[in-house]
């Protein structure tokens, strides 16, 4: 509570400074801001300044606090890659940035949540932000279009989820998880149960973009700004699958015999539809929605084999490694595509003619992200398989590595644009290299050759 007191305190006082009108000094105050609530996260004592009963609604357990330190460090990091959009004139910086603060904290409380009213907040506060993030871009119709869509899709979501609290509330006479999970199976087996499970399952399945609920994404990603579009990629979806592993994979990790089979088939849909339907696209802004749903599809991989097999530390690995890859590639095209408009496969032709560095990072962000081996996706994606295998899922395994060499094919698509076109290139210069980015790039690298390396910073939160 600490944390978000903090953050909620930082984005106030952002939203006040905004009549200073320099958005440099906003985005240093934003970015010092979320470095210092990151050190107050792991070091400080997040039972302080909790009201009256809320002490047992939120529990930042170590589960809670990596997951938040993930998220507070890549929205950090977000913020510094987006120095040309909040340089715009027509680019509320103050604001933009504000909401941006409001939103990372109804994510961190889908990380710490214990009862079903402290879920709901953090979601609408979460989803909320985001609705007015997608359409920040007010001169731009496909930002428009982004959200209202987000706004109507994410309230069905939202509204799902509402209803199955409401039923297992109705079967249990409870809202606290904890209280939930630890009835007898007696007590929870009624129809009003199972269907409580399923809403509410089919619900976050939505915003973690799974298949078949996955048909606001492609559209939602391609019309945002590029800032957003990463924000989403990376931050909402940390949340998102948090409050899922939360749920699903502590909670009521007991009662998988109700949701199980539900999971199984959303993991091979999203692997299946995420993968073939990136395979043809030629924006790659819409490209890397549907690889954003594979990557739901390779996580759900691990919900599945939760029951059995501690899989926390391999969720985390992929998150961060996913990420770091995304952060490393829309170093390198917001750099090269500076406007925020769509970005199309044809335009990276030619690329590495004029920026080799650039191309170099965006090499190692694409091969992360593909899961070839010496970068840190392939111990990502072989954290998620292996346990698969030893639970005898032989056929999710045989989906997940046809997905896998089918992910391969469209990831190499962009490198082989920016390496090996004769063609003129489409940008004519580049801005200098972030640093994020080249960071980022060195990480994936470090955990591609050293993956114990992140297990080991694991075991010191």
């Amino acid at each position: 509570m600490l944390t978000i007191t903090l953050l909620s305190l930082l984005g106030l006082f952002i939203l006040f400074l905004g009549f200073s009108g320099k958005p440099g000094l906003n985005r240093a105050v934003a970015v010092s801001g979320l470095f210092l609530a990151l050190i107050v996260l792991i070091m400080g004592n997040q039972n302080l300044l909790i009201p009256d009963g809320l002490d047992t609604q939120l529990n930042f357990d170590s589960t809670a606090v990596r997951f938040s330190s993930l998220l507070i460090l890549f929205t950090a990091c977000i913020m510094l890659l987006g120095k040309k959009f909040f340089a715009r004139e027509d680019i509320q910086s103050a604001e933009f940035l504000s909401v941006m603060v409001f939103s990372l904290v109804g994510a961190i409380m889908l990380t710490s949540f214990t009862h079903m009213i402290t879920l709901f907040v953090g979601l609408e506060t979460l989803g909320i932000s985001l609705y007015v993030l997608a359409g920040t871009d007010k001169k731009s119709a496909g930002s428009n279009e982004a959200a209202l869509k987000y706004l109507l899709l994410g309230a069905f979501a939202t509204c799902l989820v509402l209803f199955g609290m409401a039923m297992l509330y109705g079967a249990t006479g409870q809202l606290d998880f904890t209280a939930i999970a630890s009835l007898s199976s007696i007590a929870v087996d009624s129809d009003l149960f199972r269907a409580g499970i399923f809403f509410m399952l089919v619900g976050v399945l939505f915003k973690v973009s799974a298949a078949p609920f996955h048909f606001w994404s492609p559209d939602v990603y391609e019309g945002s700004p590029n800032v957003v579009m990463l924000y989403m990629s990376v931050v909402v979806k940390i949340a998102s699958f948090a409050a899922l592993y939360r749920i699903f994979g502590i909670y009521f990790q007991p009662l998988s015999h109700f949701w199980w089979d539900v999971v199984y088939y959303a993991c091979v849909a999203s692997l299946l539809v995420g993968n073939l339907l990136a395979l043809v696209q030629k924006s790659l802004k819409r490209q890397m929605a549907f690889s954003s749903i594979s990557h739901t599809g390779y996580l759900l991989m691990a919900i599945l084999v939760l029951n059995k097999t501690g899989q926390e530390g391999g969720i985390f690995f992929y998150l961060f490694g996913y990420g770091l890859a995304l952060i490393a590639a829309f170093s390198i095209l917001m750099a090269w595509f500076p406007s925020g408009d769509n970005i199309w496969l044809k335009d990276l032709k030619g690329a590495a003619k004029v920026d080799q560095g650039g191309a170099i990072v965006l090499t190692i962000a694409f091969l992360s992200m593909a899961g070839i081996p010496l970068t840190g996706g392939f111990f990502a994606k072989l954290y998620m398989f292996t346990p698969a295998m030893g639970q005898g899922l032989y056929q999710l395994l045989v989906v997940g590595i046809l997905s896998s060499l089918i992910g391969a094919a469209y990831y190499l698509k962009p490198i082989m644009n920016v390496w090996f076109s004769s063609e003129a290139p489409a940008i004519e210069g580049a801005e200098k290299i972030k640093l994020v980015g080249v960071l980022a790039a060195a990480i994936i690298l470090l955990t591609g050759l050293f993956p114990d390396v992140i297990f080991a910073v694991l075991s010191l939160i």
